[in-house]
């Protein structure tokens, strides 16, 4: 029983590790405006990490967003689109997209991303650097260093009532005499 519990919270902290320590960033919504023929705002700006949402449903046209190098691409035109780019670390500069059925039309928008500003943490370092050692990785899997230590001190809590419960047949009696006395039924 212990043993299953064990592995289902160490399944549990591993599963959610990364989700907890990792930081997101911004989503700026792009639509259509009411002419149907224009993204919504045309110009954004966001900075590494961020991310842009091209949302849009039940529209007269269908559209879609396609960056002109191929970064990202919304999918084929559709009246009802739900799509998120996110922007990673080193794809700061300035971006053109276009509604690929609408684009001789003027449906063109741009999206400016900043590099994060240096007095923010890149969360593409290494949070541990100089602390080698305190990170296990497998297999490309990643546990943080906090998450294994909390992991290990709930194994040897459990290990411990474990090896209190075992104790549980045996009763303690009170003897009375001297201490050698004592100290000789102790070693016994």
């Amino acid at each position: 029983m212990a043993g299953i519990a064990c592995i289902f919270l160490l399944s549990t902290v591993m599963a959610t590790g990364n989700i907890v320590n990792q930081d997101e960033g911004e989503i700026v919504i792009v639509s259509v405006d009411s002419t149907n023929l224009r993204f919504s705002p045309e110009t954004i700006t966001l900075q590494e990490g961020d991310s842009v949402r091209f949302l849009w449903s039940g529209e007269l046209l269908a559209h879609n967003a396609v960056e002109m190098n191929g970064l990202f691409d919304s999918g084929e035109a559709s009246r009802n689109v739900d799509y998120t780019y996110t922007f990673n670390i080193g794809e700061n500069g300035t971006y053109e997209y276009v509604c690929e059925p609408h684009e001789e039309l003027g449906m063109i928008g741009t999206i400016i991303v900043e590099p994060i500003p240096a007095d923010e943490e890149d969360p593409e370092e290494d949070p541990n650097e100089g602390n080698e050692g305190l990170q296990t990785q497998s297999e490309g899997f990643e546990v943080p260093h906090v998450e294994l230590v909390v992991v290990i001190g709930i194994l040897l809590l459990i290990y411990q009532v474990i090896r209190i419960r075992s104790f549980g047949g045996i009763k303690l009696q009170k003897v009375n005499g001297s201490e050698e006395e004592m100290e000789a039924e102790i070693l016994e």
